[in-house]
């Protein structure tokens, strides 16, 4: 099996379905895996390092294993059928070792978060090749930032423009001491507008 890591998200420009770029740790081969929204801010969640006040599914996951005390050794993409990817995660517990059937998304989203690697089979590499020339899928160069993030930082704006803007329909205005967030509460409307531009 060839280890690879989360290179970045995209989108396909065709179906404007998310896409999460692995590419080989020692080298250049890239593999394209099309996945949900969900399953993309999940990713871009854990790429980012962005702390939310409730764990979200895979979070619950990883600590649900804690909890018992196992651990996710890495995560596998196993097989391509029909241009569907399947993997397997790797556990191990103390009762021993186990794999466990899921789908390639949420196994990139839990192996990110856990720091686990990532390991794909040579043949489905091989095969998923193949099958992108039929599909006559772009090259991914680099991905773009994602739209996520962006949504992120606009939850982030929005929070802090509507504390403000409650204070100034209260008061008024803002104390001198405070003037220099007039600028911030402008910067902070227009945050508001998605820098990407790219909606999953």
């Amino acid at each position: 099996m060839v280890e690879m890591h989360v290179f970045g998200l995209t989108l396909d420009p065709e179906s404007k379905s998310p896409i999460v770029v692995l590419r080989e740790l020692d080298g250049e081969t890239v593999l394209p895996v099309w996945v949900g929204a969900v399953e993309a801010m999940a990713v871009s969640l854990a790429l980012n390092n962005e702390n939310l006040p409730r764990p979200l599914t895979h979070d619950l996951m990883l600590l649900t294993l804690r909890a018992l005390k196992a651990k996710l050794l890495r995560a596998e993409i196993s097989d391509l059928r029909e241009g569907v990817f399947y993997a397997m995660l790797l556990l191990e517990s103390r009762e021993g070792r186990v794999r466990v059937d899921c789908r390639p998304s949420d196994a990139i989203a839990l192996a990110v978060r856990a720091q686990a690697p990532i390991m794909v089979a040579e043949d489905v590499l091989r095969r998923a090749a193949s099958w992108e020339d039929r599909r006559q899928s772009p090259h991914v160069e680099a991905p773009v930032p994602d739209a996520a993030t962006d949504m992120l930082r606009q939850a982030g704006a929005r929070k802090d423009a509507d504390h403000l803007g409650g204070r100034l329909l209260r008061e008024g205005s803002l104390p001198p001491e405070e003037e220099a967030d007039a600028e911030r509460f402008s910067e902070m409307l227009r945050s508001l507008e998605p820098a990407s531009r790219r909606k999953m």
